[in-house]
């Protein structure tokens, strides 16, 4: 009797990094899974572009998985990422999982221990962290400080989470629909935004140890690129919080947040100073500038920080 197999997706956005999907998706057709997991590959390029196609059809000869190509003419990561749901909703995958284009998992059974802990926890979202390591001669004060120390444990309970390491439930994506907003097309925070959503419509989300690592280009490792990080993370975290919560409750949470981010980025760029420590100086200027955003996202102000593609 052959057996009733469960549909799940990988999805990945990609725009302009052909060689860098390569390398995700030929870690992606080695991972390993039960017997009763059929698993598919969708990949949702933002540009369009003959080299990106060229990859994915080279792959998807050698794969044992489905691999599927789609073109999303519309510019920006909410788009792309709402057309991996678009499709993903047209199956019968019972579940999604997102990873970036410029990563790839630490281990062979990245997906199926997602997938056991969804179903051991009995949740709706589960995610993990990132690892990140340098691109050729990035700093290693940049790759030290672009994730930072993971404090997360085994099981814990989490309110947000990003599309870079993420499993969610059909079900999820069914309810919080569109997923992504477009209001965030290039600015980033669409994800944030989305994990709110999620925590509203009463959906539970877990951690749990399955890392992918990420390269972290030299283009990114400027103070420069950490500032406009930051400043853009301020702003999105407070517009998130607009679109979802009272005006009353975002000024006070936001303007509290951003009074915290402020104290910390001081006591932080101090002690660098003290120390000579450059990551943890640049950490501080990274919370000062997110301080300054959080205040700014009141006022409308954006940084499109996808706008400019790192990376290969």
């Amino acid at each position: 009797m052959s057996i009733q197999k469960t549909q799940v997706t990988i999805a990945i956005i990609t725009c302009r990094r052909p060689l860098w999907l390569q390398r995700l998706l030929k870690s992606l057709i080695k991972q390993k899974v039960s017997d009763d997991i059929e698993l598919n590959i969708l990949v949702v390029d933002n540009a369009g572009e003959e080299s990106t196609v060229d990859v994915v059809n080279q792959i998807a000869k050698k794969s044992k998985y489905s691999i599927h190509y789609f073109h999303e003419s519309s510019a920006g990561i909410v788009f792309a990422r709402n057309r991996c749901v678009e499709e993903f909703l047209k199956t019968d995958s019972q579940n999604l999982f997102f990873i970036d284009d410029d990563e790839w998992p630490e281990s062979d059974q990245w997906a199926q221990k997602l997938l056991d802990k969804k179903a051991e926890y009995k949740a709706d979202v589960v995610t993990s962290h990132v690892i990140s390591m340098g691109g050729e001669d990035t700093p290693s004060w940049a790759i030290d400080l672009i994730y930072g120390k993971n404090n997360l444990v085994e099981g814990d309970s989490v309110n947000v989470f990003y599309t870079n390491n993420l499993l969610l439930s059909r079900k999820v994506l069914e309810q919080v629909n569109p997923a992504f907003d477009e209001r965030f097309a290039m600015t980033g925070a669409s994800d944030y935004h989305f994990a709110l959503k999620c925590q509203k419509a009463g959906f539970n989300a877990f951690y749990t140890n399955a890392a992918v690592i990420e390269e972290f280009p030299k283009s990114r490792a400027t103070v420069k690129w950490f500032m406009k990080r930051g400043f853009r993370s301020g702003i999105g975290f407070t517009r998130s919080h607009l679109f979802e919560d009272s005006l009353i409750k975002t000024v006070l949470y936001c303007t509290a947040m951003s009074a915290i981010r402020l104290v910390r980025g001081i006591g932080y760029c101090m002690l660098g100073i003290v120390t000579l420590n450059k990551t943890t100086f640049v950490d501080g200027l990274f919370r000062l500038c997110s301080s300054v955003g959080t205040i700014a996202g009141f006022f409308g102000i954006k940084h499109n920080e996808y706008n400019t593609i790192h990376g290969q």
